[in-house]
């Protein structure tokens, strides 16, 4: 007996047919009736018609002259309409606001009714032009109007739109814990900085498969899906257009987050940007590397402050002052548990500088730390804070000296 599909070139005569997680499985035509046969090649059309339906659907979509194609379909239904408003000129005598209002009445399904055609003729060309065609141009043209703005919010909200920004902050990566949380400090810090607060944000991630949360995008970000290994990514985000550009490591944790900063870092050099790059670097020993890969500037990983970062970002060398202070070389804080009264600020700057004691940072009152406080200020406290060198040795006594002249 002759195989059932053998004519389609199949020995075996088997069909495939996709399952829901698109692996390929084979059906055995042979093992099948004719009922069962003609059931499955129904649904595999039916599966084939939906498939052709949404490709055409997305590339009309994706094609640069969606609204190319708007403004001729407009043109086509301006063009009904006035065609119609000339029959209805030469057959009903009509002025030419009244045959437009005629038309435009008809062509939107108003019909307020106070002017109609009496005519054979006047009438015939409104059901040629209007009612067969016009009112379907128009319903078209809505359809699509509003297909394209789903499509298009849908596209933005899952990272899909290319928003070819300039002068922007661009956030590449993000941490692999409490993303969203750290990216609503980071952003609100970029808001409360005067020198950053006017620039938009755009963000070049993979962890946000169902969008950006609600409270980043009342932000005002917008975000791109996709990895920064990729470099058609980086040109989809205007990375040769930003302003500042910050490179976060995705696993400060592991060793070869660095390596992955630099090259992201390198793609963005071969690309060309005038931006002031931000990179942040887990190893020491890598600093150099990221600076020559062309980081401006390159800071530790310090997730509970996103502050640090953005205050990096303005000014620039901050970072290293600010680590500095973390280590007991070079550079570091020391507290003397010492009372005083009514001492004018820049009188003890002053005195303690010219005494060798560190510079004056902060002083402890009531418990409460007052740092920097304006040089004018008159102050009482139980303890001061300053900054020395691990090559000064600076005493109690010292430092009463310095209240006492």
């Amino acid at each position: 007996m002759r195989e059932v599909g053998a004519g389609y070139g199949g020995r075996d005569a088997e069909a495939l047919k996709g399952d829901r997680t698109g692996r390929s499985t084979k059906v055995a035509w042979e093992t099948l009736s004719s009922r069962e046969v003609g059931i499955v090649m129904f649904f595999q059309l039916l599966k084939k018609r939906r498939t052709n339906r949404r490709y055409k659907k997305y590339i009309r979509h994706h094609v640069p002259d969606f609204s190319i194609r708007l403004l001729k379909l407009a043109c086509l239904l301006i063009l009904l309409i006035l065609v119609d408003s000339g029959g209805l000129i030469f057959f009903e005598g009509y002025s030419l606001g009244d045959a437009l209002w005629m038309g435009m009445t008809t062509i939107t399904t108003v019909g307020y009714g106070d002017i109609s055609p009496a005519t054979t003729g006047g009438r015939l060309i409104t059901v040629v032009t209007l009612y067969i065609f016009g009112i379907g141009i128009l319903t078209y043209i809505i359809s699509e109007f509003i297909e394209f703005r789903l499509w298009r919010n849908a596209e933005k909200r899952y990272g899909r739109w290319r928003w070819n920004m300039k002068d922007h902050i661009l956030v590449i990566n993000t941490p692999n814990i409490d993303s969203a949380g750290y990216l609503k400090q980071l952003v609100r810090q970029f808001r409360a900085t005067p020198e950053l607060a006017e620039y938009p944000v755009q963000i070049l991630t993979d962890r946000f498969e169902d969008g950006l949360p609600k409270e980043i995008v009342e932000l005002g970000v917008v975000h791109f899906a996709g990895t920064a290994e990729n470099s058609d990514n980086l040109v989809a985000v205007n990375v040769s257009d930003a302003s500042y550009i910050v490179v976060i490591a995705h696993d400060h944790a592991q060793h070869h987050s660095d390596s992955l900063t630099f090259d992201v870092l390198d793609r963005i050099q071969e690309m060309g940007t005038k931006a002031v790059i931000l990179a942040e670097a887990s190893h020491d020993a890598n600093r150099k590397r990221l600076q020559r890969a062309g980081a401006n500037i390159v800071i530790r990983p310090i997730r509970a402050y996103p502050e640090f970062l953005v205050r990096s970002l303005v000014a620039p060398g901050t970072e290293e002052v600010l680590e500095d202070f973390f280590t007991h070389d070079h550079a570091h804080m020391r507290r003397f548990n010492i009372s005083f009264r009514n001492q004018r600020w820049q009188d003890l700057i002053c005195r303690f500088v010219t005494s060798g004691a560190g510079i004056p940072m902060a002083y402890v009152a009531d418990g409460k730390v007052q740092c920097n406080p304006m040089p004018s200020t008159v102050c009482s406290g139980d303890a001061i804070i300053t900054l020395v060198n691990d090559a000064q040795t600076v005493t109690e006594q010292q430092v009463r000296r310095c209240f006492e002249q």
